[in-house]
């Protein structure tokens, strides 16, 4: 157990890090995705409709980490560019999102630029263990300090995420 005085030292740390971190990822990303000519948001978007084709605004909106403003916006430049479509539930009122063919074409191009395949190859060099173990400690200070409060990020993280190992793809080089 640490006393006040390290906890705060080594959460300061983490904190700067983790922010540091994700900025700079964030900058790549957009730089990456415009070679496709969307923004980061919008490949995030389709990329979570390239794993779970079907969710509700709320869902994605969940998945994301966005408010509804921010989805409602995204998922409206995305039905201008025709990527993606929304459609009834049938015999319910619920709305889902769907990647449109075009959609589909665009998140596999999008994904298959050298600018993706570098950005994506963060792990490439590291034995699987490492990266397990980093991203088995950030799940547990993700639970931590979400309290479980957001289900549909939980659902997707445990469950939706291995449909990734499902899809074929070219070796990252």
């Amino acid at each position: 157990m640490l006393d006040r005085k390290k906890n705060d030292y080594y959460f300061t740390i983490f904190l700067n890090l983790v922010r540091a971190t994700y900025m700079y990822l964030e900058k790549d990303w957009d730089n990456e995705a415009q070679v496709c000519g969307i923004s980061y948001a919008q490949q995030h978007c389709l990329w979570l409709l390239h794993i779970q084709d079907g969710l509700t605004l709320t869902e994605l909106g969940n998945i994301a980490v966005w408010n509804k403003s921010t989805t409602s916006a995204l998922v409206s430049r995305l039905q201008k560019k025709k990527l993606v479509e929304k459609r009834r539930q049938k015999g319910t009122n619920v709305i889902r999102i769907y990647l449109t063919k075009e959609g589909w074409k665009k998140i596999e191009e999008s994904i298959n630029t050298k600018e993706c395949i570098e950005f994506m190859g963060l792990f490439k060099d590291h034995k699987e263990e490492e990266v397990v173990e980093i991203l088995s400690f950030l799940k547990r200070i993700y639970d931590e300090v979400s309290k479980d409060k957001n289900s549909d990020f939980n659902r997707f993280i445990n469950e939706y995420s291995e449909n990734l190992l499902k899809i074929e793809r070219g070796p990252i080089v």
